[in-house]
């Protein structure tokens, strides 16, 4: 199952309380920063759940 960012409560990299803690837990590489925002890069993903679990401001969900 896909993981989705709601870009309107992401914080993006800059305004997040944890720094961007989603890519930097990544162990796929899956989350990537590009221009101070978070994008996904699917076919890295392995449903591990982390940034799921660990976003401070809930943007991260399966879609």
């Amino acid at each position: 199952m896909a993981v989705n960012i709601d870009s309107e409560k992401c914080g993006h990299i800059e305004n997040c309380p944890v720094q961007g803690l989603c890519v930097k837990i990544c162990e796929q590489g899956a989350l990537v920063e590009e221009d101070g925002d978070v994008k996904i890069v699917p076919e890295k993903c392995d449903d591990c759940d982390l940034c799921i679990q660990n976003c401070p401001n809930q943007a991260i969900s399966k879609a």
